[in-house]
């Protein structure tokens, strides 16, 4: 018996440490956007799980909206109207991701029970973190023998980049994936903006025709993304119908990781790193010192002035006035007029 117990808890400690989750060391600390810190922490060695910290009340409220039941532990919850009783546990899973010099780009699932989940694709170039990015394809069909080569090889002129089915980020519920995701071809100062939307066929390795008047090229017929398929094709077709013309390419409008091989917009990041902010204390610390703020008051809707009310003619005109005497009357147990 004692032999049957060992050797049970041997196969689940070696199952626990093969389907261990181990955060990406360059993603860990704590990140901010305009609404809320997203706090990426090794916080159990079996199952990590995400902190989010929601920005409430145009700011001025910090909520601890998701994070492991540990924290409480360690730092008391404010029980009130924005800050419920018990936060939110969303477990990440699943991280797949590749890293370069400076950059490092993939996805990771978060697991909000046991039928739900998302799969979020990031893209982290220096401190910043994009959601939406393209990954060079590297594979092109050769004419020769329909085998898959680099695109290196046989010395094309343009580059196709692989689009990702976009989220809202890391959020504290569950989100429905995008209906269509963006192929895009990059000739020159041409960029052809192609659209993948989602279909029930089974997922092809295939390449087919894009044409627009005098220009072809090859590209993938199927592209992959959150477990799900998006097709540019109907059916078996080999060739995409609608094509439209391209957009201008300028590369000041991107920015790429330092091999060349992804690329986001140019824009605003989803998330910034917060310099020196990388535990759970300095995370507690910007949630008390946020939520010890008080706001002003707002101004008088009627502000003080000098305006003269005319008592003594206010006085005069009461003073035969029974009623009105009743009423003063009582008004002086509750405290002085204004005129007092």
């Amino acid at each position: 018996m004692s032999k049957k117990l060992f050797s049970i808890l041997s196969f689940s400690l070696i199952i626990t440490c093969l389907f261990a989750e181990t955060l990406p060391t360059r993603l860990l600390g704590i990140w901010e956007s305009k609404d809320r810190y997203v706090f990426f922490e090794q916080n159990d060695e079996d199952e990590p799980q995400l902190v989010v910290v929601l920005k409430e009340y145009y700011g001025w409220y910090y909520d601890r909206a998701a994070e492991p039941a540990s924290y409480s532990e360690k730092e008391a919850r404010t029980r009130n109207i924005p800050t419920p009783r018990n936060a939110e546990h969303i477990y990440i899973q699943n991280i797949d991701t590749k890293e370069t010099t400076n950059s490092l780009y993939g996805a990771l699932d978060l697991k909000y029970s046991n039928w739900q989940k998302n799969t979020i694709p990031f893209f982290m170039l220096e401190d910043s973190i994009y959601l939406k990015y393209f990954v060079l394809d590297e594979r092109e069909v050769s004419e020769e023998n329909g085998s898959l080569m680099t695109s290196e090889n046989q010395n094309v002129s343009y580059k196709f980049y692989r689009g990702i089915a976009s989220s809202k980020g890391f959020m504290i519920s569950p989100q429905s994936l995008p209906k269509d995701i963006t192929g895009l071809i990059i000739d020159g100062e041409k960029l052809y903006d192609v659209r993948y939307w989602q279909t029930d066929m089974d997922y092809s390795t295939d390449y087919i025709t894009y044409e627009y008047k005098d220009d072809s090229y090859t590209i993938p017929k199927h592209l992959r993304s959150c477990e799900t398929n998006y097709s540019c094709v109907s059916g078996r077709s080999k060739k995409v119908r609608n094509s439209v013309k391209p957009f201008e390419y300028k590369s000041e409008d991107y920015i790429f990781n330092d091999n060349q091989k992804v690329f986001t917009n140019n824009e605003e990041p989803y998330l910034k790193r917060l310099a020196d902010h990388s535990t759970f204390e300095d995370l507690m610390k910007l949630v008390k010192d946020a939520n010890s703020r008080r706001k002003p008051d707002p101004p008088a809707l009627f502000p003080e002035n000098d305006l003269d009310w005319h008592w003594d003619l206010i006085d005069m005109l009461e003073k035969d006035n029974t009623i009105i005497q009743q009423v003063r009357a009582r008004q002086k147990a509750f405290g002085p007029r204004g005129r007092d």
